[in-house]
């Protein structure tokens, strides 16, 4: 089985740039139990957070979402989560204060076409809208198909063109049916990459997806998410919040072991990483959360990314645990909501994951340019 929460092939880290807000609640609070709220300020609280994949008992697994690679043996500590790294849009390269809440519904800034009601508030795209901004818009009832430019630096007439080297993206959510229409209708080669309901890229002819000019991943991933704290796991008192930066060997010791082909980094900008100390001391195992924009006038959310187990450590339900703990803290320190992304085929994880309260919002397809 997977591993939880970090985006495989495909999905994007979602950088904030130098000086990105750090996950709800202080960014080390080393040797304090998970869940814990942290004393801090109303001003300490500003930003947003972080999931895994194969191996080990279903508890332990971290389900892997799009964005990091997957591969390597089965196990709780290997594969990316969706959503972590491939694709990342470039960094947002306004400062940490102008952006801090300022940030506006997707769609909404001028010139911008702005999305349909029934998409205005979706988390997901809230979580996205730093990184690309709305250039297309198509709908048909409940279906949209979004083309997306990234967000360049300040006066840069190429950000999102093509021809100038810049970029777009195309997205294409609701229900499967009406989004293959759309897709037939608007859709066009020249994309760096796509985001396409699973279920409706099912719906399309080979000589469909072909003229999309990108290649499909080969297997689909989910986005999860919640904003309520999950239930007791009995592992869970074993977790503990680490110092991203002071623990940083010993969190990159143990992805080694348990996720080696996550690119999640603990001392990435706005980290918060936790982690469970085996018998001899040593980290059995982690995870960390990365910021995300969150709610519109909110805290900021967080995303859930490079939860490993090591081989000795798995079967005792720690993978659970650790995505527990993380989540019941982030969202005790203010957090819009968590997120985390997995792989659509990793079915034990989605087990767990649901049992801890996080629903599937959208499933998704990456396609991808071909040779990229």
């Amino acid at each position: 089985m997977t591993g939880v929460g970090d985006p495989a092939d495909g999905t994007p880290q979602h950088p904030d740039g130098p000086g990105a807000r750090t996950a709800p609640g202080p960014s080390a609070a080393h040797g304090r139990a998970a869940g814990g709220r942290h004393g801090t300020t109303a001003g300490d609280r500003h930003g947003a957070v972080p999931a895994e994949r194969h191996g080990g008992t279903a508890g332990d697994r971290h389900a892997t979402a799009p964005g990091e690679r997957r591969g390597g043996t089965s196990g709780e500590g290997h594969g990316a989560t969706p959503g972590d790294r491939h694709d990342a849009p470039p960094a947002d390269p306004r400062g940490a204060a102008q952006r801090a809440h300022a940030g506006t519904a997707p769609g909404s800034s001028s010139g911008e076409p702005a999305l349909p009601a029934r998409w205005a508030q979706d988390p997901f795209l809230l979580d996205e809208r730093r990184g690309w901004h709305p250039a297309e818009v198509h709908a048909e009832g409940d279906a949209m198909l979004l083309v997306r430019r990234a967000v360049g630096r300040p006066g840069d007439p190429s950000a999102g063109d093509p021809a100038r080297g810049g970029a777009t993206m195309l997205l294409a959510l609701g229900p499967a049916e009406p989004v293959a229409a759309l897709l037939r209708a608007h859709a066009r080669a020249g994309h760096r990459f796509a985001w396409v309901d699973t279920d409706a890229l099912g719906l399309l002819r080979a000589d469909e997806v072909a003229a999309l000019g990108l290649a499909p991943n080969r297997t689909g991933w989910e986005w999860l998410l919640t904003d309520a704290a999950p239930a007791p796991v009995a592992a869970e008192s074993r977790v503990r919040e680490l110092d991203p930066r002071a623990d940083a060997a010993a969190i990159r010791a143990c992805l080694a072991d348990a996720n080696p082909t996550t690119d999640a980094d603990p001392e990435g900008a706005g980290e918060r990483w936790w982690g469970a100390l085996d018998a001899s001391g040593r980290l059995g195992g982690v995870i960390g959360a990365g910021p995300r924009a969150g709610r519109v006038g909110g805290h900021g959310s967080a995303h859930l990314h490079g939860l490993g187990v090591r081989p000795g450590e798995r079967g005792q339900g720690l993978g659970a645990a650790l995505t527990a703990g993380a989540v019941r803290a982030l969202l005790a320190d203010g957090a819009d909501w968590v997120s985390l992304g997995m792989w659509d085929d990793n079915h034990g994880a989605r087990r767990i994951y649901h049992r801890l309260g996080l629903r599937t919002v959208h499933r998704l397809t990456t396609l991808r340019a071909r040779g990229a």
